[in-house]
């Protein structure tokens, strides 16, 4: 049976988040002095609600940690398509600071040594590029996903964050094939604790923009995939909606089921309105270019790609280089 922690956030943020750790039996995940690498959500070059990881809920989880283990990464790679680096997104999150009071690293992925690595999804030998960093230093991998959704993945949860593993800034030329790349790199990469951020939800659009809705929400998990199933229900949406998770649950790498689940509280208190995600007409243009290998080869390895892009930021704006929030 898998576990889910499920509880509202109060004043004592320490207490929730050190309670969840008990509940799933951290100790028995990260040994002493272990190398645990983080992936939070950083989408996004300062912290946006429902878009990207809140600073508190990270720096929570990295002080209950470095009570276990000195040898903690916080990871991220630049932003697609040279969009923005990773360090301009750790300061923007309060990340080095962060990093100083508890002896951690914050890394960017794209500046390390990669190799190929390859795993079996569906039946097909699927290859991704990832850093040396979380291949081979890296003994505990923790997932920090914001429950979102998704207008090219239906859904952003914990699978969808290790997307951001990749260290090539033109990721987007796996999108084609993201179904089996993304489940390719959790597979390899082994989560071993799901800690989702439900300070916010996003509904309506996203990753980028949508309805910010506060819900003040731990969940936390041993694997990728309970967590995962749990937020889509509070969502009030269906996992085999999203083709990444109908995936998964072919693989056995999520459950097909909540009575499969133990969790430490009844879900239906947690529950609110449904999400429904709404697609503008370029997000139907984008999703029909996230699906076509042959609009990807010409909007981002060909002459195209750059007036492309100088488009798609007219149309729809460039992140703003606002002063940090936290």
């Amino acid at each position: 049976m898998h576990k889910v922690w499920i509880s509202k956030i109060d004043s004592d943020l320490d207490r929730e988040i050190e309670s969840a750790l008990e509940w799933l039996d951290w100790r028995s995940v990260i040994a002493s002095n272990a190398r645990v690498s983080i992936k939070p959500n950083l989408t996004y070059p300062i912290h946006k609600p429902g878009v990207t990881t809140s600073p508190p809920v990270l720096e929570g989880l990295l002080r209950a940690l470095s009570s276990r283990t000195q040898r903690i990464n916080v990871v991220e790679s630049d932003g697609g398509s040279y969009s923005w680096p990773a360090e301009e997104a750790f300061r923007g999150h309060g990340i080095p600071e962060m990093c100083r009071r508890y002896g951690a690293r914050a890394v960017n992925l794209t500046n390390h040594s990669r190799e190929n690595m390859e795993t079996e999804i569906a039946g097909r030998a699927i290859s991704v590029e990832l850093p040396h960093l979380l291949t081979r230093e890296t003994d505990v991998f923790v997932t920090m996903p914001v429950p979102k959704l998704h207008m090219m993945t239906g859904v952003s949860l914990a699978f969808k964050n290790q997307w951001g593993c990749l260290p090539d800034v033109k990721r987007l030329r796996n999108h084609a094939d993201f179904a089996h790349k993304v489940l390719a790199i959790n597979k390899i990469l082994k989560p071993r604790l799901a800690i989702f951020d439900g300070t916010w939800f996003l509904d309506r659009s996203g990753p980028l923009e949508g309805d910010p809705i506060r819900k003040n929400l731990l969940i936390a998990s041993r694997d990728s995939g309970s967590g995962s199933l749990v937020c889509c229900e509070l969502m009030g949406i269906s996992p085999r909606s999203a083709p990444h998770l109908r995936l998964a649950i072919a693989e056995g790498m999520m459950p097909t089921a909540l009575d499969s689940l133990i969790t430490n509280d009844a879900l239906d208190a947690f529950k609110g309105s449904p999400f429904k995600l709404q697609r503008s007409w370029l997000q139907w243009l984008s999703l029909g270019i996230f699906h076509s290998r042959l609009a990807t080869i010409a909007l981002y390895d060909s002459p195209l790609a750059g007036p492309a892009h100088e488009l798609l930021y007219l149309l729809r704006g460039r992140p703003a280089d606002f002063s940090p929030k936290w």
